[in-house]
């Protein structure tokens, strides 16, 4: 039979398989992913991976933590909530990245965790943009971190694929933003609804890095449990630009970085070169459960709402 994209990845990133078994939608897997981040929340997923029994990681390297969402709270109780995280990170050998450093979304993005063709989690919904790289984020619950922590793997149900086609071109002042607004908002009756998608068609191609972040960022609000878009020359560019980015700015100081002999342990020459040469396609003849279309030419700039994405209206309305 033939692979979906999503497949193949939740394929490469499964354990214990039959060697013979090819996996599908709707199959249950032991998974493995490359990496699990945890945010302010890891204050409570610390005592969950504690309850287990575990004294230290399983996998330190695996292990990502990020501090982002409560930052603007200077109080001693938040003060010190921070503070036990990072002594902890410290302590396991995890990464860290300290309040201020940027959304931990995005330092995934910017620091490799969330390369081209992997699977990564975070204990927090919008992992789906890691989508916008091509790889397979997919949000999981703080048991589940607490797990892969002490353990390396959990489980995972590979949920039902659904094929968004893009055809056409954004017109001028349209963004990535719009268009996850106008698909959250046309497609309004559930047609996503706890699926994985996967974004084909000649549109892609005039999307930019950010707007596919954007797009796959909020599949989350549309309902699904992950939104990937294809690996392409865009993906490549915008690795080999990061690389460059990365040597100019030196490295971040975090324990992986030990791992690269100087140089940045996830974006670098080599491993940009091996992906661009061994890029994961969906197979042709793929399975998807359905297949949605929309024209990016006929999107203009909307606003969400009022009260829920299901709809939108067109700035141009709003200035009347």
């Amino acid at each position: 039979m033939s692979q979906t994209l999503i497949e193949k990845i939740a394929q490469k990133f499964a354990f214990g398989l039959d060697a013979k078994h090819e996996v599908h939608a709707g199959d249950y897997l032991s998974i493995k992913p490359a990496y699990v981040m945890t945010h302010d929340n890891t204050g409570a997923v610390i005592p969950k991976f504690k309850s287990i029994g575990a004294k230290k990681l399983f996998n330190p390297r695996q292990v990502v933590i990020t501090l982002d969402h409560n930052v603007q709270d200077k109080s001693e109780k938040n003060l010190e909530k921070y503070k036990k995280i990072e002594d902890f990170a410290k302590s396991m050998g995890a990464d860290f990245y300290p309040a201020g450093r940027g959304i931990g979304h995005q330092i995934m993005c910017e620091e490799g965790y969330a390369f081209p063709g992997t699977m990564v989690v975070a204990s927090d919904s919008h992992s789906n943009m890691y989508g916008g790289l091509g790889c397979l984020g997919t949000p999981i619950v703080r048991t589940d971190a607490a797990a892969i922590w002490a353990t390396g793997r959990t489980w995972w149900q590979v949920p039902t694929i659904a094929k968004v086609e893009l055809k056409g071109s954004l017109r001028q002042g349209v963004t990535g933003k719009d268009v996850i607004i106008a698909l959250c908002g046309y497609f309004n009756h559930d047609e996503v609804l706890n699926h994985a998608i996967e974004f084909v068609g000649d549109g892609i191609r005039y999307l930019t890095i950010d707007e596919r972040l954007a797009i796959a960022n909020m599949t989350t609000e549309w309902g699904a449990l992950a939104g990937v878009f294809p690996i392409d020359l865009a993906t490549i560019l915008w690795l080999k630009k990061r690389e460059r980015f990365i040597e100019h700015r030196g490295l971040e100081g975090v324990f992986s970085d030990a791992d690269g002999n100087g140089q940045h342990p996830r974006i670098n020459h080599k491993r940009i070169e091996e992906l661009e040469h061994n890029i994961p396609h969906a197979d042709e003849n793929a399975f998807y459960a359905k297949e949605l279309t929309i024209d990016l030419s006929t999107i203009e700039p909307f606003v969400s709402g009022p009260n829920t994405v299901k709809t939108y209206t067109a700035v141009s309305e709003l200035k009347e």
